[in-house]
């Protein structure tokens, strides 16, 4: 592989793998939604589709035409994937840093800032004046909680205002740091040297490769 395909693929997941790890080593938690946890995922293998199915399905007919400008409407295409993902999954609603007690105490209690009747009932926190449900499910990775909302949304305001809560609340918050953010920044660091060297070593070189991409 060259040296441009190698870091065009590892440079982005390596920054995802730092900025994971370092948010693993925080002393603060952070809630965020399923919907940016998904679209910081794309970016981080945004490099990996450019190398992998943007080149195996490449459109050389087209790109003889428009040259440069096929490249365009591959990224276009990615990004309306993405999107279509983003509207087709569920609402939820991430916690890194937080246990499992600390995560439903913390959203019991902003939910019942929404709708004084909040209750758990089992893995399933209700909210009956507003109509809605969401359900904790396992993410196979300590001190990392989410909840996803049960069947249609029917009262956006609701879920908007529930989300902003969280964060809020998360921000106030404590955490013990994970070990396993070093690992995580560690290897995004090695994967990022790794990538990076050899460009550095051959600048030309590399440059000459990245035109030969583009312009292929």
């Amino acid at each position: 592989m060259q040296a441009v395909h190698l870091a065009i693929a590892t440079i982005p997941l390596a920054i995802y793998l730092i900025l994971i790890g370092a948010l693993r080593l925080r002393r603060r938690p952070l809630v965020t939604s399923g919907w940016r946890d998904l679209l910081t995922l794309a970016i981080a293998c945004s490099g990996l589709v450019v190398i992998g199915p943007m080149q195996l399905f490449f459109p050389t007919r087209a790109a003889a035409i428009w040259q440069s400008w096929v490249w365009l409407p591959l990224f276009m295409l990615y990004v309306l994937l993405v999107l279509l993902i983003l509207m087709a999954s569920k609402p939820r609603l991430i916690a890194y840093g937080l246990d499992d007690s600390q995560f439903r105490e913390m959203l019991l209690r902003v939910a019942r800032q929404v709708d004084p009747a909040a209750h758990w009932a089992g893995n399933v926190l209700n909210l009956p004046t507003i109509s809605m449900q969401l359900a904790q499910e396992a993410t196979g990775t300590p001190r990392i909680c989410q909840v996803q909302h049960m069947g249609p949304i029917r009262n956006i305001d609701a879920w908007i205002q529930l989300e902003r809560q969280a964060v809020r609340a998360a921000q106030q918050m404590t955490c013990r740091r994970s070990a396993a953010g070093w690992s995580l920044v560690i290897c995004g660091c090695l994967l990022l040297a790794f990538a990076l060297l050899p460009l550095l070593n051959d600048p030309r070189a590399a440059l000459t490769q990245l035109r030969e991409l583009i312009n292929r």
